[in-house]
């Protein structure tokens, strides 16, 4: 495939660019090194298209809402010189390891981050925990069954999607997903047995990555979101709490958390106030039994956030885990929420506040669906879907390292960057003029021919190469200052300082 990298202003062919992201995304997926990434991890193909020059143009077609079919129908908009095939087989290519790869990116993003002296890990960071659902029309999709929908409170054909991202406050990362079925009560996965059969199947090698994945699908969520937080943390990816809403708080995933971390990972998120018990000096107690006893004795208000809390220490069912409960309600409603953490330290406030990034993850999701075709695919093969949603979060990836570049971390110092250079501009050209008054007023009071002075000047060969000189630089900032081109004016100021 040849990308007309060189002209890339021909995208504005297309009949809408939903963003700058489209003209820059070759130039930072560069900061990936994705290509490198590729061959390090066994996934670039040793014949045809390049792997990394496919993937880029597979996220290109995302931020501008295309599928491979629309783009093939209008041959690629000249951009590219490639079948609409090469796409499809990479996208169900069984060897392709895109966890790995989704992984390294995500490392690859904290470290871009550092050299552009931004401490991922100096504020609070977290990794995030959610699913959502991946809904589909056709029943003949590979383990494609019948899943619950929170949103809609009912049941629809799809996938769930377990999603784990990183965060510190300002930029949510994803790291790792994994996609599920629900099989439900009887195993018929909400189909008819027919159904079922007539789902999608292929051969796979054992082993193999694809295969991984699609045994995946059959496993708790709570043991694969284990494995998720413990592979990032091999990876040095390093935050401080895991965050997730009430669905997840199970003694499972506590110790999980505990064992990964070794006393430096905590888990913070929401519990559900009904049946669920707490050893509190030394009596069990579920939350509302814990509100009605504690709420005179230790209830606080929270003007900041206008609420009254409870915080209590205590241990985690009869697990053994020592939690620490904050129970919490808001300005003048009568339901309580319950907050717990392994945190034994936290105060209310920053538990508060930290649970808060979770929103990041919540931001994603919207953003995936609304721009970036998160869960459209319409293929059968369950590799393609896992290609496909790995491909919507790369692409997620790098448009949140544009949004951090130019929108966060660097504006002030752009700012600043170019506030200077004007400056220093400015000072350039106030004293070309002023040299070139000088020597026009002492002509005009000596009352000397201008063709005179400079035949003065020219006898003096240094005086001859500085005038020389002056008049060059001066010329050539009036140039550059009339076409209105600030990358012309700093270069003519580079070239003369």
């Amino acid at each position: 495939m040849i990308a007309k990298l060189d002209n890339f202003s021909e995208i504005t062919k297309l009949p809408s660019v939903k963003s700058r992201i489209g003209d820059d995304i070759f130039s930072l997926f560069g900061k990936f090194r994705l290509s490198r990434t590729l061959s390090r991890l066994g996934m670039e193909k040793q014949c045809g298209h390049s792997a990394s020059e496919l993937i880029q143009a597979l996220c290109l077609f995302k931020v501008l809402g295309e599928t491979i079919s629309s783009m093939w129908y209008h041959k690629f908009y000249d951009l590219l010189q490639v079948g609409k095939n090469c796409f499809y087989r990479i996208l169900t290519r069984s060897s392709m390891d895109w966890r790995r790869l989704l992984a390294v990116m995500a490392v690859h993003f904290i470290g871009i981050l550092h050299s552009r002296n931004v401490d991922f890990y100096k504020g609070t960071s977290c990794f995030i925990l959610d699913d959502t659902t991946a809904e589909k029309t056709t029943k003949r999709g590979e383990r494609v069954s019948r899943v619950f929908d929170h949103v809609l409170s009912k049941c629809v054909l799809g996938y769930k999607v377990q999603i784990l991202c990183v965060s510190d406050g300002t930029t949510t990362v994803p790291v790792d997903f994994s996609i599920h079925r629900e099989k439900g009560g009887d195993g018929s996965c909400g189909l008819a047995a027919g159904e079922l059969r007539k789902q999608f199947r292929k051969k796979r090698e054992k082993g193999s990555p694809s295969m991984e994945r699609l045994r995946e699908a059959d496993r708790s969520k709570l043991d694969v979101a284990v494995e998720m937080i413990g592979r990032a943390w091999k990876l040095r990816i390093r935050p401080s709490y895991v965050l997730a809403d009430s669905w997840y708080l199970s003694e499972k995933l506590l110790h999980g958390i505990i064992d990964i971390g070794k006393g430096a990972l905590h888990f913070l998120g929401m519990a559900k106030t009904g049946n669920t018990t707490y050893k509190v000096e030394g009596r069990m107690r579920n939350a509302l039994e814990l509100i009605a006893r504690y709420e005179r004795e230790r209830g606080h208000e929270c003007r900041k956030y206008h609420c009254r809390y409870i915080t209590l220490n205590g241990e985690y069912a009869r697990t053994g885990i020592a939690v620490r409960i904050f129970l919490v309600k808001y300005g003048h409603n009568t339901t309580w929420n319950v907050i717990v953490t392994t945190d034994m330290t936290m105060s209310f406030t920053k538990a508060f506040e930290t649970y808060q990034i979770r929103w990041g993850i919540e931001v994603l999701i919207k953003d995936c669906r609304q721009n970036l075709g998160f869960g459209k695919c319409k293929s059968n093969d369950f590799d393609a879907q896992v290609a496909d949603i790995t491909i919507t979060l790369m692409t997620y990836m790098v448009a949140a390292l544009d949004l951090r570049f130019y929108e966060y971390e660097t504006m002030g110092q752009l700012f600043d960057s170019m506030a200077g250079e004007l400056t220093k501009l400015t000072l350039w050209n106030t004293k070309l003029e002023c040299i070139e008054k000088i020597l026009g007023n002492l002509i005009e009071t000596l009352g000397l021919n201008v063709d005179d002075v400079v035949a003065g000047i020219l006898r003096d060969k240094d005086a001859a190469n500085e005038a020389i000189f002056l008049a060059r630089a001066l010329a050539d900032y009036r140039r550059a200052n009339q076409s209105n081109d600030l990358t012309s004016v700093r270069h003519v100021l580079n070239a003369h300082e």
